[in-house]
């Protein structure tokens, strides 16, 4: 288990990243993503250290009132960018990205922008960005009812109807994306970023992650990522279409790993956390 107490904070320029840092050996930055917290990865993390390996998990920039910086965008290369800032404001040279839902989004655009920044890459939920794109009307409608969440929190209500109830949509979107996951630690990580959300400019900056969402690519994130990739699925997520994921195989230059978890959903690496470590380790111990 983390406490906020043992989190710590590093600035660059106007930026400040909050951040917890443990054990040593080669970098692993681990990145929450929606509606999540750092401290879910605890267990990985505490594997990881055990293995020989540094953990670094960050709070996505917005999460934290530490993080907020007024006027910075959400667009898909800014948040990229905090990848490779935080790695500057520690004074890595490169590190192992691990990312779950929009921390997945994180690492797959900062292996874009930097690839000789990145080790390799382990994106959880989140295939590569070029795969979601709809080909027709009928897969269109489906990323729609699949993503409907998306069209919600670009709403200029979003932040009101979010906070009713205490925090009642937030568990809609844990019962909707993974309604399997039962037990103490789903229940402590809903209650830890109801907790988070209920500070007003937290729950807008991840929020304005949606809002600044484009339909649009940026061509600086198409094509080819030069990296070697682990990449993470859950059996029941996205209707259980894992095609996006075997479509980004073909996009990791340096070979790709697919592990799919068959009966999680949204959250695979938490729903069945040993198999996620061991697969993790292993992809980590033949990188070179």
């Amino acid at each position: 288990m983390l406490v906020e107490s043992e989190f710590q904070n590093a600035t660059l320029g106007q930026q400040t990243w909050r951040y917890h840092d443990s054990g040593q050996g080669r970098a692993v930055v681990l990145i929450h993503g929606f509606p999540d917290l750092p401290h879910s990865y605890a267990t990985i993390a505490s594997a990881l250290n055990d293995a020989g390996y540094r953990t670094i998990l960050p709070y996505l920039r917005g999460y934290h009132a530490d993080t907020i910086v007024p006027g910075r965008p959400y667009d898909a290369v800014s948040i990229a960018e905090d990848a490779i800032g935080l790695l500057d404001a520690l004074g890595l040279s490169s590190a192992v990205l691990v990312g779950h839902d929009w921390g997945a989004t994180v690492v797959w655009g900062a292996a874009a922008l930097a690839p000789e920044r990145v080790d390799a890459i382990v994106p959880i939920a989140i295939p590569h960005p070029e795969t979601l794109k709809p080909k027709n009307a009928l897969e269109a409608l489906g990323v729609l009812a699949l993503g409907r969440h998306f069209v919600f929190f670009k709403t200029p209500w979003a932040d009101a109807v979010t906070r009713r109830n205490d925090f009642a949509y937030i568990d809609t979107l844990y019962g909707r994306w993974a309604p399997d996951w039962k037990g103490p630690e789903r229940n402590a990580a809903l209650e830890r970023i109801k907790t988070a959300f209920r500070d007003p400019a937290v729950l807008g900056g991840s929020i304005d992650y949606y809002r600044d969402l484009s339909t649009r690519i940026d061509r600086r994130l198409i094509g080819k990522v030069r990296s070697r990739g682990l990449m993470v699925a859950g059996g029941n997520d996205f209707g259980g279409h894992i095609g996006p994921y075997k479509k980004s195989q073909g996009l990791l230059e340096g070979g790709a790993e697919l592990l799919v978890v068959p009966n999680a959903g949204h959250w695979p690496h938490r729903e069945e956390e040993a198999l996620f470590i061991d697969r993790l380790l292993g992809f980590l111990e033949k990188l070179p």
